[in-house]
């Protein structure tokens, strides 16, 4: 258990540390620093939304996805509490609840402490994509993909296991 408190919180730090970065190396939202040219840049977004900007800024949504995040974070840590971490054949759903819980903290830290509740983003691969994202989206969307694997793919294998072993 203490492995993945440990990937958790270092999601985290690595998220907050980067995002106060781009807010203090760059002068104002929409600077990019180029890193490979037209393809991945650096690029200082402020999202008033949810993923891809849903819900956009509209007066105190804000409050919505705080609510959305005070759940998802109630949620991804009773799993994480009430999670069997004898059973070694569940390293992968341990892996994936870490990445949701630091996903979902990350960009929740941003609502409650930005002066403007808006979520900095930064991450900007022209070259293959629109959206420009954070550390915490990263985190989100590999651990929904990890988390999807398992239930759909490993789990009904664990169960078919235990039951041929009963």
């Amino acid at each position: 258990m203490i492995v993945y408190i440990v990937i958790f919180v270092t999601l985290i730090i690595i998220d907050q540390l980067t995002k106060a970065w781009v807010v203090t190396a760059f002068e104002s939202v929409g600077d990019t620093i180029p890193i490979i040219q037209d393809f991945f840049h650096f690029t200082y977004v402020r999202n008033p939304g949810a993923v891809f900007g849903l819900g956009g800024d509209s007066g105190y949504n804000y409050l919505i996805f705080i609510g959305f995040g005070v759940i998802a974070i109630g949620l991804f840590t009773y799993m994480f509490i009430t999670n069997n971490w004898k059973d070694k054949r569940k390293w992968l759903y341990n892996i994936a609840l870490a990445l949701l819980v630091a996903g979902t903290l990350g960009n929740f830290i941003d609502r409650i402490f930005q002066p403007d509740h808006k979520v900095v983003d930064f991450l900007d691969f022209r070259g293959i994509w629109d959206y420009v994202f954070n550390v915490a989206d990263m985190c989100l969307t590999v651990g929904i993909s990890i988390f999807m694997f398992d239930q759909f793919i490993l789990d009904p294998k664990r169960v078919k296991a235990d039951a041929n072993r009963a």
